[in-house]
C-alpha cells in the first residue's frame, strides 16, 4: 500500500469539494429560468418536460466534469499528484459529478428564490465536506472518533474519498472500487427521482 503525495490528499479533498459545491450553485440558475419564465415557454413548445430536465441535469453535469478533469489533469501536470488508474478515476469522477448535478437539481426545486438556493448551495456545500472529509482528513477522523466517522459517511463526500483512496493508496483495481460506486449511484438516483418529482410539480402547476 503507497502514501499520498504530499498534493495528493488535497488534490482529492478540493476536487470533491469544489465539484460538489460548484455543481450544487447551479440551482440557481435554475431557479432563476423559472422566475424569468424561460422553462414555463420551453414546456409550451412541443418540448417534454422530461426533455427539459434532462437539458438542465446534462447543463450542470457537463460543468462539473469539466472542472473536475480541470483538477485532475492540471494537478497531475503542474504537482505530479497521482490518480490512479484514469478510466477508473474518471469513472468515480463521473458518478460523483451525478450526484452532486442530483443534489442541485433538488435544490432547484425546493429552493423558493435564487437568493435562499445560493445561501443553502454554500451551506450545504461547505458543510457536507467539513463533514464528509474534504476539509479534515476521514482518517483522522475514525482515530479520534468511530461515531464522527460513521457520522462521516452519511454524506457522498465521504464515499468518494473512500473511492479514490482505494484506488490510489490500495492500488485497487474496479472490483474494490465497485461497492463505493453502488453507494454513490444510490444517492445519485436518490436525488434525481426527489428532484423529477418536485420539479415535475413545480414546472406544470
Amino acid at each position: 500500500m503507497q502514501q499520498l503525495g504530499p498534493f495528493g490528499s488535497a488534490a482529492q479533498t478540493q476536487l470533491v469539494l469544489f465539484v460538489f459545491t460548484t455543481t450544487l450553485s447551479g440551482a440557481v440558475s435554475l431557479i432563476e429560468a423559472r422566475r424569468l419564465g424561460v422553462t414555463r415557454r420551453m414546456i409550451a413548445t412541443p418540448t417534454t418536460v422530461r426533455a427539459v430536465l434532462l437539458g438542465e441535469g446534462l447543463a450542470r453535469l457537463a460543468i462539473a466534469l469539466i472542472q473536475g478533469l480541470f483538477i485532475m489533469v492540471g494537478t497531475m501536470v503542474i504537482f505530479g499528484v497521482d490518480w490512479g488508474n484514469p478510466l477508473r478515476a474518471i469513472v468515480i469522477l463521473v458518478v460523483f459529478s451525478l450526484v452532486a448535478t442530483g443534489a442541485a437539481m433538488l435544490l432547484g426545486s425546493l429552493a423558493r428564490n435564487d437568493q435562499q438556493a445560493g445561501g443553502l448551495a454554500t451551506l450545504f456545500g461547505l458543510g457536507l465536506a467539513a463533514l464528509g472529509g474534504a476539509m479534515f482528513p476521514l482518517a483522522a477522523t475514525e482515530i479520534l472518533s468511530p461515531v464522527v466517522w460513521r457520522v462521516a459517511h452519511v454524506t457522498p463526500h465521504a464515499w468518494a474519498l473512500e473511492a479514490f483512496e482505494a484506488l490510489v493508496v490500495a492500488k485497487g483495481g474496479l472490483t474494490e472500487v465497485l461497492p463505493f460506486l453502488g453507494i454513490l449511484l444510490a444517492y445519485a438516483l436518490l436525488f434525481f427521482a426527489l428532484a423529477i418529482c418536485r420539479l415535475r410539480v413545480v414546472l406544470t402547476r
